[in-house]
């Protein structure tokens, strides 16, 4: 905590400097439930001091953790649904252990609109060029409602129902889970074995095979 207590101050400096339209927030990521220790501009997404990670936050740290990746650019949505444009650099300790985040959003939804209707007058579309697929980190305000809508998403996406699925199906879920970080979260297992109506016994199972 000693050497993220050095950052809490660059929050106040950045959000001062760049404005009310810049969210600045550093996370603990030691403390997933109540990472954020220091926030400024909160208004953009709505969250505080003691809320959570976001759910991208913990694809990243898994992803990140040994590749020596200094930080991310990407895109994030509120729960009102504006967009956001997104940066996270990666705090690490003498080990190079990520043991926090700083993040800098600001809300381009205004832009986005303008876009679109500048598109509209003009006559062009989307569609009619190659679309590059960019991640969206998505935030709430509970480590419980990322956690769910982590699940409901990767469960979601699969073109069977729960019921239908063999050992195979769901073992390629837990292999998606796993990518994105869900086993971080305390209660994901029994969460996720409860989604896919099977024992946390088979689900640890599971986890053990996508884990090697």
């Amino acid at each position: 905590m000693s050497k993220l207590n050095s950052y809490i101050h660059l929050v106040d400096f950045i959000g001062e400097f760049l404005g009310s339209n810049y969210e600045v927030v550093l996370h603990d990521v030691k403390n997933i439930n109540n990472s954020i220790i220091a926030i400024k501009n909160g208004h953009i997404s709505g969250r505080k001091i003691g809320g959570p990670l976001a759910d991208l936050s913990f694809k990243h740290i898994k992803e990140n953790q040994v590749s020596g990746k200094k930080y991310i650019l990407l895109y994030g949505k509120t729960k009102d649904g504006r967009q956001l444009k997104t940066s996270t650099y990666f705090i690490r300790d003498e080990d190079d252990e990520i043991i926090g985040l700083l993040g800098i959003n600001t809300d381009i939804s205004s832009f986005v609109e303008l876009k679109e209707r500048l598109e509209g007058f003009i006559g062009y579309s989307e569609n009619q060029v190659e679309e590059v697929k960019q991640e969206e980190e998505h935030f709430e305000n509970s480590i419980e409602d990322i956690m769910d809508s982590i699940i409901d998403e990767v469960v979601g996406e699969s073109l069977i129902s729960v019921e239908e699925m063999d050992h195979l199906e769901k073992l390629e879920i837990t292999k998606k889970l796993n990518i994105k970080g869900v086993f971080l979260i305390k209660g994901s297992v029994s969460k996720v074995a409860e989604k896919l109506k099977t024992s946390e016994a088979t689900l640890y199972r599971y986890i053990k095979q996508v884990s090697i």
